[in-house]
């Protein structure tokens, strides 16, 4: 017997950290999406949440064959502090900034915490990440730390259930109303009481909730309206319900996939383009694009930060134009036909105008194509290029119907922007129609 023991706890203490903690770490991640969710769409935290993530720790780790041993709720509670410090630090700035349809990279986040609002705002939510994290965390590890130390080579498995205090709650219930059942002998069916009978007999105030708890656990039985003490179900021994682990890694994935879903569906992630129409003409542009408001009539302004950043300091006295953002300016109005009657006219007035133009206001390169729209409308695309301080790339879009030019104009001061405006604005111009 004592063998089979020295086995058993032989068995529990195999395993490996390195790969338990490397477990632990993805179900961490896997875990930490509701608490990143319900914070950067939900505006708040959830301590809840924080058991969640040590809950997924414990089954990553456990998954990846990590060794059971009485460092396990120190590991877990560290790893789960330094994934929410990430997530809390990195990842939620990280998501403001795109939900904000900005550029995410390192920098842009550097940038953002030079905003002191913001980065006041964060410490300040940080501090209570920790908090909420270390409470959260400690009923996990609390109750892998008496597990660990009690195993006796038994597999170690989370038990929230709380046995031990359901049990000694049991323990007490039974002191207090068995000995009711007991005086009058209803300890089988043909000497049930009534409730009322049993709760009379004793002044205690928590004799109701005790009763119920009991009838709740079987100990007590009903039969015929009448109320007895089952003692046959007094010793059985309480075993809460069981799940595998990758079961619970399931509900895990589930909870997490709907949180998921309702973020990404109350938000329209999925919607790509915004459509704008004036009951004359209508186009389709990226959702990400922000409109602004304009002072002239058959016109719109949008902008979006692509590969540049706002500036966070107001105070700036010289012209920061990598502060700029990407900007598309859309127009129509009649025109002269005298003038101009074909794409060639359009052309051969820009061409002069380049040629006129003096020689630093040139760009540095300089294209000029006629084509058509996917709706078969004549369109001539001006591309200009300026590599010199400030460097920039514009576009201009010119469509044609009738007695009507629309002009389309996509620029940005930074040169990596150039694909982006170029793919955004043959979208644009090709969704184009008049309504």
């Amino acid at each position: 017997m004592e063998e089979e023991v020295k086995e058993k706890q032989n068995n529990v203490q195999e395993g490996n950290y390195t790969s338990g903690i490397i477990g632990a770490i993805l179900g961490g991640i896997l875990t930490t999406i509701p608490w990143v969710l319900v914070y950067v769409y939900g505006n708040m935290m959830l301590s809840i949440l924080a058991v969640l993530i040590a809950a997924g720790e414990f089954y990553g780790y456990k998954l990846f064959k990590g060794k059971m041993s009485k460092g396990v709720p120190a590991i877990l509670m560290i790893l789960a502090i330094i994934i929410v410090t990430i997530a809390t630090l990195v990842i939620i700035p990280a998501l403001i900034i795109q939900q904000k349809g900005l550029p995410v990279s390192i920098n842009h986040i550097m940038e953002l915490y030079k905003d002191s609002k913001f980065s006041s705002a964060m410490v300040h939510d940080y501090m209570i990440s920790i908090v909420f994290t270390i409470l959260g965390a400690s009923v996990i590890t609390s109750n892998l730390k008496k597990q660990i130390a009690n195993s006796d080579g038994k597999e170690v498995k989370l038990d929230l259930n709380n046995t031990e205090q359901t049990n000694e709650r049991k323990k007490l219930a039974i002191e207090l109303i068995k000995p009711i059942f007991t005086k009058y002998e209803a300890v089988n069916k043909e000497k049930a009481m009534l409730k009322e009978e049993v709760l009379a007999d004793t002044e205690d105030v928590m004799a109701k909730q005790q009763f119920t708890f009991l009838k709740q656990l079987g100990i007590i039985k009903k039969y015929k309206g009448k109320y007895y003490y089952s003692e046959e179900n007094e010793t059985k021994q309480m075993k809460p319900k069981k799940f595998s682990t990758l079961g619970i890694i399931g509900v895990i994935v589930l909870v997490v996939a709907i949180i998921v879903t309702i973020v990404l569906t109350t938000s329209n992630i999925f919607i790509s383009k915004q459509k704008i129409t004036d009951n004359v003409v209508e186009f389709e542009i990226g959702k990400k694009w922000e409109k602004e408001e304009s002072q002239y009539e058959k016109e719109w302004n949008f902008y979006r930060y692509i590969n540049t950043f706002p500036s966070s300091d107001e105070n700036a006295i010289e012209e920061d134009y990598s502060s700029y953002p990407a900007v598309i300016n859309i127009f129509y109005d009649k025109i002269d036909t005298t003038m101009i009657r074909s794409p060639e006219d359009i052309k051969k007035s820009l061409e002069a105008t380049f040629d006129a133009a003096q020689e630093d206001a040139r760009p540095d390169e300089f294209n000029i194509d006629i084509g058509k729209t996917d709706k078969n409308y004549d369109m001539v695309k001006v591309r200009m290029k300026y590599s010199k301080e400030p460097e920039g790339i514009l576009y201009y879009y010119y469509i044609l119907k009738e007695d009507t030019l629309v002009c389309i104009t996509s620029s940005s001061y930074c040169l990596d922007d150039e694909k982006e405006i170029e793919k955004q604005s043959e979208s644009l111009i090709n969704s184009f129609d008049w309504v």
